[in-house]
């Protein structure tokens, strides 16, 4: 694989005027040092790209970033040389195809689906011509509604050799953010899994635009979505009159000539948007990140090299596919190296100790949850916790607790255990421990940073930067930095300065020798069962119920999920607000683990210097009210919407279920409602909300 990935590499030269700064043109070229491409607001003389060239000449084309000092008419110009992947998501399915084609690729246990990468070569370019059949053009955006299955790889796959953009969506985003989501992406089709996990999204889209039910494929009308085209499901049995049939769109393409698919494939480049992976902006309505081909890919080569990824492994995911943990860390990295997916999706059908048992897997890529949950069942002598092959376990999502790390040697026998950080604005991966670093190391850090990745620690307020130990705030540059939030120029200048530094929201400090360590994380963000919760949505959500007057929400101390949604409430003058009623009326209209598990009346507020709300006042609270020190302020035994007994279990249990899946789902790559606010940091304020991380402490 090293000689295939050396053989792709690319070195893009980014000229700057000042160390640091902004670029003012890029250059890009071969291994052999011969101009590829160049971007830049005036034209460069021929001379001037010789001179560089002979610098990338005598540069290894190792995965890194490297300035360097280059003199040109007398004047100094500083270069920031990236080295990259030189390879689209469709190509790299192809070579695979040839290098490796019966060999199994993805397993789909619950579908009982194998394919090898000669076939799952086949089917993504069956579909990529049916798309291109139906008018989907290179830049379209097609959003992709599916769980963990082989369709899902199939379609990403097919998507980008058309030159499209992947558009991920949340499975179980409701209704209203669904339609914000997609009129927000532009998206030009939508290709969905139908029944997952009981949830039938095509209804949605009939509720957002009921013109869809007398529509007919390739002729859709849905004002509320104008520029929706194309609708394509997976379900056979029950086939919607406006919707193309995915496997009938697959068997039209496997029938056509190949040679429109080709030409399409040379015209996409590497560093085209590959796909836009959602994560929640300041105002709890997800931000689409963009990221480019070379940036996964090389993201995805990373995983490779330090989890040791060989051919001969089959790799377990349980992270959602919509999650960069789960189409980087997992999809693409288990195809980088030749190696086969298994997919897990959690359901009453499948056990996942036995289907890792069964399936042979040696690694198992998930989080802490789903880790404690198995050596709990193993422990109790649950039945498939026999013989398992694991030689690696990868967790990411949150903190691990040292026990938990013993555990993955002791009780399920890996030989190693890895902990990752990342976040999806950083492309996605920042670090990790590797297989040879102590225990110690895995539980007090999140391990070096990664090849190309540059960081440093910047103190909050002067944004002076601090030396090794000192804590601040977490920036880095890197090849995988995102080109910016889709349609959302204004969050993107919070994110990532003039200077190109991405500005993570992650209180840490960087050790002598490299090693990055986590001190803190988005105070306002909560995290229950291995999911992160944005307070903003559901503040405001909750402000449109009418006895509500204002609302402040804070994430408190949970035993069982880590944390519980703990909501402040201020009502209306004469009103009644029960914990009860207001659960009620939140239920089926957002998701259950956002429901407040715990409601607190007040008549005012803490507000500090700045005239805001101080959330950390309102935690410390929450917590001591729990803790039973401080009494509370008692609702009214009755009141309007209160549940009956039988409701109030049913909703019990129905949180219970989400949160179980949310123990699979939420995977490394935890949606955020972070306000980055670096401009107000700048000016003295402290506060900050973050973005969609790996692994918090």
């Amino acid at each position: 694989m090293e000689d295939l990935i050396d053989g792709k590499r690319r070195i893009e030269a980014v000229v700057c005027r000042d160390e640091n700064g902004p670029g003012e043109a890029s250059f890009l070229f071969d291994r052999n040092g011969c101009l590829l491409d160049f971007r830049g607001a005036v034209p460069c003389s021929e001379a001037f790209a010789d001179m560089l060239s002979g610098i990338c000449r005598n540069k290894p084309l190792v995965s890194g970033r490297e300035y360097v000092e280059a003199m040109w008419e007398g004047r100094p110009y500083h270069v920031c040389l990236n080295r990259y992947i030189h390879l689209t998501l469709g190509e790299l399915a192809d070579i695979q195809a040839r290098r490796f084609p019966d060999r199994e690729a993805v397993v789909d246990s619950l579908a009982g689906v194998r394919l090898t990468y000669r076939e799952v070569k086949r089917r993504s370019d069956g579909l990529a011509k049916g798309l291109m059949h139906i008018g989907i053009l290179k830049g379209d955006h097609v959003a992709v509604i599916m769980d963990n299955c082989w369709e899902n790889v199939v379609t990403k796959i097919a998507i980008e050799k058309t030159g499209a953009v992947i558009v991920n969506l949340n499975i179980h985003e409701k209704k209203d953010m669904l339609e914000c989501l997609l009129h927000r992406a532009d998206v030009k089709a939508v290709i969905l899994k139908q029944g997952i996990k009981n949830r039938e999204h095509m209804d949605m889209f009939y509720q957002i635009s009921p013109e869809l039910k007398e529509a007919v494929p390739g002729r859709i009308y849905a004002p509320r979505l104008p520029l929706l085209r194309h609708v394509i499901v997976t379900d056979q049995e029950r086939p919607r009159s406006c919707a193309w049939q995915f496997e009938k769109l697959m068997e039209l393409g496997m029938s056509m000539d190949d040679s429109l698919l080709k030409e399409r494939m040379k015209a996409v480049r590497p560093f085209d948007d590959a796909t836009i992976i959602h994560t929640s902006g300041t105002s709890g309505v997800p931000k689409g990140v963009m990221l480019n081909h070379c940036q996964i890919l090389e993201n995805a080569w990373i995983h490779v090299q330090y989890l040791g990824l060989e051919k001969e492994d089959r790799l377990c995911m349980t992270p959602p596919m919509f999650h960069s943990f789960g189409c980087v860390g997992s999809v693409l990295s288990s195809m980088m190296a030749g190696a086969a997916l298994v997919c897990y999706e959690k359901t009453d059908r499948i056990c996942l100790l036995e289907m890792l048992r069964k399936e042979r897997c040696t690694v198992l890529c998930s989080v802490p949850t789903v880790y404690i949950r198995l050596i709990r069942e193993m422990r109790e002598g649950k039945a498939g916790g026999e013989d398992l092959c694991l030689r690696l376990c990868v967790t990411a999502g949150a903190p691990c607790p040292e026990q938990t790390l013993r555990d993955m040697k002791r009780v399920m026998g890996a030989e190693a255990a890895v902990v990752m950080y990342g976040m999806t604005e950083a492309g996605p991966g920042i670090s990790s421990t590797s297989m040879d670093d102590s225990l110690e190391t895995a539980v007090s850090t999140v391990g070096r940073l990664w090849p190309g990745v540059t960081g440093r620690i910047q103190d909050l307020t002067t944004g002076r930067v601090l030396g090794p130990g000192q804590a601040g705030e977490l920036c880095i540059k890197s090849y995988g930095v995102m080109k910016g939030y889709y349609n959302n120029p204004e969050e993107t200048e919070k994110a990532v300065d003039r200077e190109g530094w991405l500005h993570t929201g992650d209180i840490a400090s960087l050790s002598e020798d490299g090693l990055l360590t986590l001190k803190g994380r988005c105070k306002d963000l909560i995290i229950r069962g291995g999911e992160n919760i944005s307070p903003r949505e559901i503040e405001d959500f909750i402000r449109n119920y009418e006895p509500v007057e204002d609302v402040a929400v804070v994430g408190a101390p949970d035993e069982q999920y880590g944390e519980l949604v703990y909501a402040f409430i201020r009502p209306k003058e004469g009103a009644v607000v029960t914990k009860e009623g207001l659960r009620n009326w939140c239920r089926g209209k957002i998701a259950t683990i956002k429901i407040p598990q715990e409601i607190e009346l007040t008549d005012h507020f803490p507000i500090s210097a700045t005239g805001k709300i101080s959330k950390g006042q309102l935690r410390s609270l929450a917590r001591e009210h729990l803790e039973g020190r401080v009494p509370r302020q008692t609702e009214p035994e009755t009141g309007e919407g209160g549940l009956r007994q039988t409701e109030t279990e049913e909703l019990r249990q129905a949180e219970t279920e989400e949160l179980r899946q949310a123990e699979t789902e939420s995977g490394g790559l935890r949606r955020s409602d972070r306000e980055t606010a670096v401009s107000g940091q700048r000016a003295g304020e402290t506060g900050k909300d973050g973005m969609d991380t790996w692994q918090k402490s």
